[in-house]
């Protein structure tokens, strides 16, 4: 049975639907009832979180608060799936058209009648029963698949090229192309599987790099490769995920993630620690122990950032999680990351980003995504 939520503001127009007996004659039956939009997003996400989604909404369009087309957007944003049926009076035809191009399933106008209330909840349930067999295979293709590279996953190689990464070592890049012969063979020409196997090869070995380095994340971006591989020749994924591994090993390279005591990890960790604080290279020479402008030198040396431009760019990172978090204004963020003016915090963050603070804050949804949260660093108190 597909749960109901009906969500109108008329107690009558809520109590008229649910006098309906033929409800589950349609394989529905009425879950749940609110009285505008912001209580029907309260509903989705308690059900939600009782494990119990609602699988089909009737909701008016014109109401208090938050109307139905409001209401729709928040809903495509969250429960992208969930099948909409707007009612409208036929006043509000233009507002139906717009939900429509929304990716509503369908309107219905008021007063609703039996009949085509019957109409549109027997499409409904086709509808939702065509999603959820499609649903079902699609989860039992990707368990078989799953089940099927298991099999091939080629974990000895995993764990010999993390080894010779973290070590720096550039015959792991002849290694790759070891492992790509190999896996042409087992596979025997499946290129879609190699693909798949591929793919899952260089997330759990960029993972072990990148994870001891919560920072690295935020000046070193991991790269993917988006295209199918129905479109592209053996040879051409075997270029590309060698350039993927050599990739990686210039970031170990880059900063000297082999080496316990290299100066320009601690310059990197330093920075991410202190993000909240006025950095300067007089206070990171201090703890290495070297003069600061050969810390500089060697910095701009090994990583190709001049130093001010790195820290710059690891404040406006924190900045983007402070302000996806929600909690503080933008002249407390600036005075946060130690800048004096939130004017002059403002035109930095600008040329970073491409868009002011306040554009950034209103683009976001209030949940921090930022680098910082993605890497598992939960920003600073």
């Amino acid at each position: 049975m597909y749960r109901v939520l009906i969500i109108d503001d008329d107690r009558a127009v809520r109590y008229m639907l649910k006098r309906f007996k033929n409800w589950e004659g349609f394989g529905f039956y009425i879950a749940g009832e609110a009285a505008d939009g912001k209580e029907g997003l309260k509903r989705l996400g308690e059900g939600a979180d009782a494990g119990e989604e609602y699988d089909l909404i009737i909701t008016d369009i014109k109401m208090p608060g938050m109307d139905g087309i409001e209401f729709m957007n928040e809903v495509r944003s969250l429960y992208p799936d969930l099948c909409v049926i707007f009612l409208s009076t036929h006043s509000d035809f233009s507002y139906a058209k717009q939900g429509i191009r929304m990716g509503v399933f369908d309107y219905m106008t008021k007063p609703v009648e039996q009949e085509a209330l019957c109409e549109v909840l027997d499409r409904a349930a086709k509808h939702l029963d065509d999603k959820k067999q499609q649903r079902i295979k699609s989860e039992e293709d990707k368990r078989l698949l799953e089940e099927n590279l298991e099999v091939f996953y080629p974990k000895r190689h995993e764990e010999r090229l993390v080894e010779k990464l973290a070590h720096g070592d550039h015959t792991c890049v002849e290694d790759v192309r070891e492992v790509f012969k190999e896996l042409s063979a087992v596979l025997k020409g499946d290129y879609v599987k190699m693909e798949r196997i591929l793919g899952t090869l260089f997330t759990r070995i960029s993972d072990a790099i990148y994870g001891p380095h919560s920072w690295l994340g935020t000046v070193e971006k991991i790269q993917s490769n988006d295209a199918h591989a129905a479109s592209r020749t053996p040879e051409q994924m075997e270029n590309d995920f060698v350039r993927r591994i050599q990739g990686l090993l210039d970031v170990v390279r880059k900063y000297e993630l082999y080496q316990s005591d290299s100066i320009v990890k601690k310059t990197c960790e330093y920075v991410l620690s202190h993000v909240e604080e006025d950095i300067s290279l007089e206070k990171i020479s201090q703890e290495v122990h070297l003069r600061s402008d050969y810390v500089g030198k060697l910095f701009k040396k090994k990583t190709g950032y001049n130093f001010n431009s790195y820290v710059t760019k690891i404040k406006m990172e924190h900045a983007k999680y402070l302000i996806e978090a929600g909690d503080y204004k933008n002249y407390e963020i600036s005075e946060k990351l130690g800048y004096s003016s939130p004017d002059y915090f403002c035109r930095l963050f600008k040329a970073y980003a491409g868009c002011t603070p306040i554009e950034f804050r209103r683009n976001s949804y209030g949940t921090p995504q930022g680098v910082f949260r993605t890497r598992g660093f939960s920003g600073f108190a």
